[in-house]
């Protein structure tokens, strides 16, 4: 069971959630608490260390966003979704660049609400984790390093396991065993925080972002992104990242 925990300044919306707390269940999280208070809930949050966090934008104290660059700094920081009654692009494409998770607009039906939940598990499960921890073995948080840094280039199993100096089946044994996952998951979860920055911050055409991230197909890239994030990669940098051109 998952952990969340949800910030609002309006009591009526917290209790709304607490209403929906079987919803919540069935898409296999848990409440774990709730604050009116922003800097009383970043106290809480590092010390409850859920997996993601539902916030307000605008609160007395910390602001959403104020909140989410707190939490940044930490080493395990929750996934984090603003759910605002403002649709404000610049705080949108902030919560974005600084690695932040969705934003939804109130009110935000049961259906929507589903979705996102069924979202933050693919991610707490596959993703965000995987990328920035850091694990028992010294060896593997090497080669999960020199990942990150050249996830352009076309990696495999065999071609780490060479440059490593490790085999196959013990490299498969090291993700799984450290990181709950394969080799190819977490490589592709590195793509896609790359993406993801590359469409928020550039001009950059998206066959050209798929190159840069590793995908020789360009079709392909849009199809993982799109698992990935719950819209393609047009329409993210549409929504998200300002006048960018196409």
């Amino acid at each position: 069971m998952h952990k969340v925990y949800l910030v609002d300044d309006d009591r009526l919306t917290l209790d709304k959630y607490w209403a929906r707390r079987a919803l919540f269940l069935e898409c296999g999280f848990e409440i774990v608490g709730a604050e009116t208070d922003s800097r009383k809930a970043l106290d809480a949050i590092r010390a409850m260390r859920p997996d993601a966090v539902l916030c307000d934008l605008k609160m007395p104290g910390l602001s959403g966003i104020e909140l989410l660059e707190e939490l940044s700094r930490d080493t395990m920081r929750p996934l984090f979704v603003i759910v605002s009654a403002y649709t404000e692009y610049k705080e949108i494409r902030k919560l974005f660049l600084i690695h932040g998770f969705d934003y939804l607009v109130k009110p935000v039906a049961d259906s929507d609400l589903i979705e996102l939940l069924n979202r933050l598990a693919n991610k707490i499960n596959y993703t965000q984790p995987m990328i920035e921890r850091k694990t028992q073995s010294h060896r593997l948080d090497e080669i999960l390093q020199y990942m990150r840094d050249y996830s352009h280039m076309n990696h495999s199993l065999e071609s780490i396991g060479e440059r490593f100096s490790i085999k196959s089946g013990a490299l498969c044994n090291l993700f799984a065993k450290h990181l709950n996952t394969t080799f190819s998951a977490y490589l592709n979860a590195v793509r896609m925080e790359h993406a993801k920055e590359l469409l928020l911050t550039t001009h950059k055409q998206l066959k050209e972002i798929a190159v840069i991230c590793g995908y020789s197909d360009a079709f392909y890239f849009t199809r993982v992104f799109h698992k990935t994030f719950g819209m393609s990669p047009s329409r993210f940098r549409q929504e998200l990242g300002g006048r960018h051109e196409q």
